[in-house]
């Protein structure tokens, strides 16, 4: 072992050091050579024939220095030192097909390290805590009918057509708690935004509501401060404290250590800063980054919630009507999860059924334990779709690239022909020649992974931003870490292998005896091509694929662009205002929005104003039941969408009138409950009769007596553009008896950020603390509920521009090496009387068929993969006839386009001069 070790040493010591050691071996051979040759002198010999007869004697001098170097070097190191450094001479010999390989790798190994670092946070990443595998999200679901009131949270399907939620109760919270034998720990949290006020200055952030065991069980440590303790969640408003992200302390406060024991404004109650919460722990919901916490029980004081109840309290602590507080239990590792479930599925149903004695369908009512190593996780369901497609076509791009470089290094080898042959014929081993080109292929798939990861460092985030929208936001902190690092270099690695392998072989086959004849190439003609043609025609498929999907993503956004809103658009200014019920109760917000409208229709260049409760397009909805008055209760319950506006609403929005009236200042509180409802709702409901006059119940939950239908609208979209105009009705805020956030809208006689400044002054003037919420206009409202659509219209765009390019390059790379092989066989052609046309029209023909070939193949992959795009489509069929066709004529005039060059060039060969050359 010690032997081997210390041979292990030498060599390893050889390889540094080599070009001294060389030397002396150099000078050693000198040596021996000249006493040989001085003996051989002193035999009688010529100084020439002494001189020879040593080096015969001496053997082999090139083989000695070899031999030398393998028993003073590790062997594999040299020789890899050594073909990279052969490599490297050749690609700078080569700068124009170097710089369009690492161009292309680049781009294509660039948009895949970008789109997998999103797709490994929005797929496989962790909460950054202690131990999250143990985690379990508590879930309940039913059947079709709701089991408890209206839910606070997540409320959606499940895939056996029944209702998923992951709200619970608070007194089932405290009931839960009780069940130790089973889990180790509970954690409690809430998502909600916040109004904070620092220094004067409010603006609305993202919080989360937690138990005060979350930090300590969840092992999260403070940069600065203490956590939120036990202490702190004891009894309902015992903590007014809070921990801030390092993000927002960054931010908001300079880094500065001061911030501990500084008291801010958190919806109007103050509270103190008592730390600050690591930069990589962003909170319980995956992607998105809390700015701060504070503890579950300062629900009441941050966030009072009127429940309608007969006591008319505003916590939620001990109502068990309300359902909105989110579990995180953590297992306990002796114990099974299915047994752990049994038993908290037992405690849940009790608990539900004690509480609620008349809820419905709870014979279907069970707890579920789903994976929490990722806490509230909605980044699938956003954004796993768009990534699954965005890959694919990233990885489209790069199977392209990788094809249009083998069939370059391919004619490479090909025209290196007669250098291999010659390096075989010298005693060249064929498989060091296949080992020195495939290094020359992984060098360039390093460099331009390379560059390749600076793209996708910088790329990183620039998708999740363009993937947001008003209603998703976009992911805040994006990983760039060694996972990526390693995705990167096996992608490097893999597509230096996949397009250098067949090139490699290829140089390996040549026959020396044939290569060296220059009679060999006289009419060699096309033999030997059919695999680059091949990769020409899987080429050109490729490049059919991403052209057919740009065309259906730019069709769907321009289908998008031109769908009837069924309202006014433009000069249109919205913002939201969400004012705190620590400070505004009802009667106080009902008067603060009447007066926000009056002073707001009475600035200049302003035509009118309104409000509503879920501004048009875009943010989001709100449903409720919907039964006619005097007619037999629906066995399953129809929900409509509901939306709560001003008087002026339908003129400030544009939206016609068709029958009756809208609203107007005699509907208030006191007066009946009227309601104007939208075309689609009364084709449903009214087919064959006038629903003006009639009356109708609702579930919504400030609706409490019946509601009168004065009135008809025309249809608009509601929710985004894509869905069709659900049925819909209207209520005048001014009779709400719950009232929250509104948003505003404005319609402005000039461009609407010409008024802007007004408006926040207006706003300040009656409340300086309350900020204004998403300011935009219309339009790009609008805009960004397209914002997927774009994106993918400009990114498929994209990689079929660059499909185009190196498809141009690939017929034409193949059309010139065809052409240079065939020189002989051309001028023979034209020395028999072809003419200059007859040869132009032979190697068209000769690209027409690759080009046909690879379309056809392109539209029937295109075909088949198209059909799982049909949900992300509007307005077309994957399957659109303009789309196949006009991608496939494209294809084929750049196909024509790329390979005329070559073919003039071979029309004009001059017969005399080529079979000379030949």
């Amino acid at each position: 072992m010690l032997s081997l070790l210390r041979v292990f040493t030498s060599r390893l010591g050889g390889f540094f050091g080599r070009r001294k050691a060389d030397l002396e071996f150099d000078e050693e051979m000198r040596i021996h050579l000249h006493l040989l040759t001085e003996q051989g002198i002193r035999r009688g010999m010529s100084r020439e024939e002494a001189r020879a007869a040593a080096r015969r004697q001496f053997g082999n001098i090139p083989l000695l220095q070899q031999s030398r170097r393998e028993m003073r070097s590790i062997v594999s190191i040299d020789n890899l030192v050594r073909d990279l450094r052969f490599a490297a001479r050749q690609l700078r010999r080569s700068p124009s097909l170097t710089s369009v390989a690492v161009i292309s790798l680049a781009l294509g190994i660039g948009a895949n390290t970008a789109i997998f670092t999103i797709a490994k946070k929005v797929l496989f990443d962790s909460l950054p805590v202690k131990n999250p595998q143990d985690l379990r999200l508590l879930t309940w679901v039913s059947g079709h009918q709701q089991p408890v009131p209206p839910v606070w949270g997540d409320l959606g399907a499940t895939e056996e057509g029944g209702l998923r939620s992951t709200a619970f109760s608070y007194p089932v919270l405290e009931e839960l708690r009780k069940k130790t034998e089973v889990f180790a720990d509970l954690i409690a949290f809430k998502p909600i935004s916040l109004t904070v006020t620092v220094d004067g200055n409010p603006e609305l952030i993202d919080g989360e509501m937690v138990s005060g065991n979350a930090f300590s069980r969840l092992g999260v440590e403070p940069l600065l401060g203490r956590p939120l303790m036990p202490a702190d969640d004891a009894a309902p408003g015992k903590g007014p404290v809070a921990v801030i992200s390092a993000g927002y302390w960054a931010e908001r406060f300079g880094r500065s250590s001061s911030v501990v024991g500084k008291t801010i404004s958190v919806n109007g109650v103050p509270v103190t800063v008592v730390g600050v919460s690591p930069a990589r722990f962003t909170g319980l919901q995956m992607g998105y980054g809390t700015q701060i916490f504070v503890p579950l029980t300062m629900q009441p004081l941050l966030v009072p919630r009127e429940q309608l109840t007969e006591s008319g309290s505003t916590s939620l602590l001990n109502n068990p009507q309300s359902w909105w507080v989110l579990i995180l239990a953590r297992l306990r590792p002796d114990v099974p999860e299915a047994r752990a479930q049994a038993a908290l599925d037992l405690v849940l149903r009790q608990k539900a059924m004690a509480d609620l004695p008349r809820a419905r369908g709870m014979d279907q009512f069970h707890l579920r334990l789903e994976p929490g190593d990722r806490g509230l996780d909605n980044l699938k369901s956003g954004f796993a779709k768009s990534l699954y497609v965005l890959f694919s076509l990233a990885g489209l791009v790069l199977l392209l690239a990788c094809v249009n470089l083998a069939n370059l290094l391919l004619a490479r080898a090909a025209a290196r022909q007669r250098e291999m042959s010659t390096r075989l014929a010298l005693g060249a081993q064929r498989i060091h020649i296949l080992r020195q080109v495939l290094t020359e292929s992984l060098l360039l798939s390093t460099m331009g992974g390379v560059a390749g990861l600076v793209l996708g460092y910088l790329g990183r985030n620039v998708i999740p931003r363009l993937l947001a929208s008003p209603s998703q936001p976009a992911m805040t902190v994006v990983d760039f870490d060694w996972p990526v690092l390693a995705f990167t270099a096996g992608l490097s690695l893999a597509t230096g292998v996949l397009f250098g392998i067949v090139p490699a072989w290829q140089a390996t086959r040549s026959d020396g005896n044939a290569a060296l004849n220059d009679a060999h190439h006289a009419t060699a003609g096309h033999r030997g091509m059919w695999f680059g043609k091949a990769l020409v025609v899987f080429q050109i498929g490729l490049s059919t694929i991403l052209l057919i999907g740009a065309g259906l993503f730019v069709r769907t956004l321009a289908n998008l662009n031109h769908t009837p809103l069924g309202f006014r658009a433009d000069h249109i200014l919205l913002f939201r205002l969400n004012p705190p019920r620590t400070r505004y109760s009802d009667a106080r917000m009902m008067a603060f929005y009447q007066q926000l409208e009056e002073k707001l229709a009475s600035l200049p260049g302003v035509r009118s104003v309104s409000m509503s409760n879920i501004a048009i397009i875009g943010d989001g909805h709100s449903g409720s039941t919907f039964h006619v008055s005097g007619r037999p209760v629906e066995t399953e319950a129809v929900r409509v969408q509901t939306n709560h506006v001003g008087a002026n609403f339908f003129q400030t929005m544009g939206i016609p009138l068709l029958q009756g009236r809208g609203f107007d200042l005699h509907d208030t509180a006191a007066s009946p409950r009227v309601a104007v409802v939208n075309r689609a709702l009364a084709r449903q409901f009214f087919p064959n009769e006038n629903p003006i006059g009639k009356t109708f119940e609702a579930d919504a939950e400030d609706v409490n007596a019946p509601v009168e239908i004065v009135g008809i609208a025309a249809d608009t979209r509601y929710a985004d553009l894509r869905s069709d105009t659900p049925p819909t009705f209207y209520l005048p805020y001014s009779q709400a008896l719950v009232l929250g956030r509104m948003v505003i809208e404005i319609h402005t006689q000039a461009e609407p950020a010409s008024i802007l400044s007004q408006v926040r002054s207006v706003v300040a003037s009656m409340d300086r603390d309350l900020p204004l919420i998403d300011v935009r206009t219309m339009t790009e409202q609008i805009k960004a509920t397209m914002s997927g659509e774009r994106i993918f219209a400009q990114l498929t765009s994209g990689f079929g521009l660059l499909a185009l390019v190196l498809a141009c390059i690939g017929i034409y790379g193949i059309m010139a090496y065809t052409v240079a092989r065939r020189t002989g066989e051309i001028g023979i052609r034209m020395a028999l009387g072809a003419e200059a046309g007859q040869v132009l029209r032979m190697v068209l023909r000769e690209a027409s068929w690759m080009a046909l070939a690879g379309v056809a193949l392109g539209l029937g992959s295109a075909l088949w993969l198209a059909r799982f795009l049909g949900a992300m489509l509007y307005g077309l069929k994957p399957s659109d006839p303009p789309t196949l066709a006009g991608a496939a004529v494209l294809l084929l005039l750049i196909a024509l386009l790329a390979a005329f060059g070559p073919a003039r060039r071979a029309s004009r060969v001059d017969p005399v001069h080529a079979l000379r050359h030949q």
